[in-house]
């Protein structure tokens, strides 16, 4: 219907509107039993909470719904979708104001219990960790939620990061009421109009029971290389180096910088590339952080000049030889004034989430982040541009596929404008090599063969296209047979 892009702030992607044609057909069928649970498997970053935004106008005008549940298992997720679900004055609300459909205004009110008596032209969301929502209905207390109060009124569930919901039929136990996925279900069997919608990009059906439960449940898939062909996302880089962390940090540092300042030349004034570097260790996370403050501190214009030479001539890298080649002819003390002013746009608290969800505002002075895996989910920063491993240690295939799932994440495209017009998709791939550098995300990471092998194994099952980052031209051979 019209009035969902009338609605909603960002116009709906081709994929989008295919995803929510296939919900809308579910919802037209005579028997709908089948369809009360109902999972989208999209790629990260591809505007999952746009869907959901208007899954929440479309069922309150076509089917009546006004009571929404909206779980997830971080407070980072939950306070992300409250920003874009609730919050009118955020940056990344999804919705146009006034909420309007035919002729009727519409609230979309926050509550931690639905009433009895809804009100019309009023939607009831409740957002809660799943964590929150078990313990509440595990143990009922004066105004909070209940099994019976839920059942006496239809309700949507929207699900997000669902893979995390299914340990029940993963363990093929019976864990009895204390269990994410058991919780989900009692609510939704409840009352049979409620239905649950379930979202997530990382589903493994692979895995034999993941694929009995969800064989006639998957509604919509959209893969990350599909994504990332069609443009919408950045493209993606392996730099790999035999630098120490210091050395990586520094070249991320020139990278990073470089950047900005070529986004400058193109008009690009609000342009903040950020870098992420990423420790398995919070112990290691906090040494390196001072580190590399040190390291800053006691940086000058001969020792850059020195540091940058002896890189030029040993590194492989396409993108950092095109930053070398540029700061060889920059003044290189004015460089150092930029890089320790720089410096001072760290996020020192992890717990920071009004921050670091709001890395892309002009207001938001950080650049850097020093992290472990506490950023994997429910962070959607679109203007990260370098990913740093520190503290390099031998990695296990899961310990990989947590940070391909981070890289997936870092690939979102930042929509900056450019010429008066602002872009959702990459507009640079054939233009010069520099310039696709605005619209790349490179991931800083030692040459070590056996991590190389895990990572390569990891984001194959992502499904996530990774390019080497190298001036190497590789060619195809044949052998005889005997060789």
């Amino acid at each position: 219907p019209t009035y969902l892009q009338d609605n909603l702030k960002h116009h709906l992607r081709p994929y989008q509107k295919q995803a929510l044609l296939h919900l809308a057909w579910t919802l037209q069928q005579p028997d709908t039993i089948q369809y009360r649970q109902l999972l989208f498997n999209m790629a990260t970053g591809s505007g999952k909470t746009d869907i959901m935004a208007a899954i929440i106008l479309y069922l309150y005008a076509e089917k009546g719904y006004h009571n929404f549940l909206f779980v997830a298992n971080t407070n980072a997720v939950v306070a992300k979708t409250q920003d874009n679900l609730l919050n009118s004055a955020a940056e990344k609300y999804l919705y146009q104001m006034p909420i309007t459909i035919n002729g009727e205004h519409l609230e979309i009110k926050a509550v931690t219990r639905y009433p009895e008596f809804p009100e019309v032209g009023v939607i009831y969301l409740r957002l809660t960790t799943i964590q929150t929502l078990t313990n509440e209905l595990s143990s009922p207390r004066e105004n909070g939620l209940t099994y019976e109060a839920l059942a006496r009124q239809k309700l949507i569930i929207l699900a997000d990061e669902a893979h995390h919901f299914s340990a029940q039929t993963k363990s093929k136990a019976d864990q009895l009421n204390s269990s994410w996925e058991n919780v989900l279900d009692r609510v939704r069997q409840g009352n049979s109009a409620n239905r649950q919608f379930e979202f997530t990009a990382t589903i493994d059906v692979q895995e034999e029971a993941i694929y009995q439960k969800y064989r006639d449940k998957i509604v919509y898939r959209y893969n990350l290389s599909q994504f990332i062909k069609e443009g919408y996302s950045k493209r993606v880089y392996r730099l790999q180096a035999n630098n120490d962390d210091a050395g990586k940090m520094l070249n991320a540092v020139l990278l990073s910088q470089y950047r900005k300042r070529l986004a400058h030349s193109l008009g690009i004034d609000e342009f903040k590339p950020v870098i992420l570097f990423k420790s398995n260790k919070i112990a290691v996370s906090k040494a390196t952080r001072q580190a590399f403050l040190a390291q800053i501190d006691q940086l000058n214009a001969h020792d850059l000049g020195q540091f940058i030479r002896q890189q030029q001539r040993t590194s492989a890298s396409q993108a950092l030889k095109l930053a070398y080649d540029y700061w060889l002819t920059q003044d290189l003390a004015t460089a150092v004034v930029e890089i320790n002013t720089a410096k001072e746009g760290i996020v020192g608290d992890l717990n920071d989430l009004r921050n670091l969800n709001t890395l892309e505002s002009p207001e938001n002075p950080f650049r850097a982040i020093f992290a472990v895996a506490k950023l994997s989910e429910g962070w959607d920063v679109l203007n990260l541009y370098d990913i740093v491993r520190i503290g390099e240690q031998p990695t296990t295939l899961n310990q990989t596929n947590s940070e391909a799932q981070l890289i997936g994440r870092g690939a979102r495209y930042n929509p900056f404008s450019y010429h008066g017009q602002q872009s959702y998709t990459r507009r640079f791939d054939n233009e010069k090599p520099a310039y696709q550098l605005l619209e790349s995300l490179y991931y800083h990471t030692i040459n070590e063969p056996k991590y190389l092998e895990n990572l390569k194994q990891a984001l194959d099952k992502l499904d996530l296209p990774v390019e080497e980052d190298s001036d190497f031209d590789v060619f195809a051979t044949t052998v005889k047979a005997s060789f």
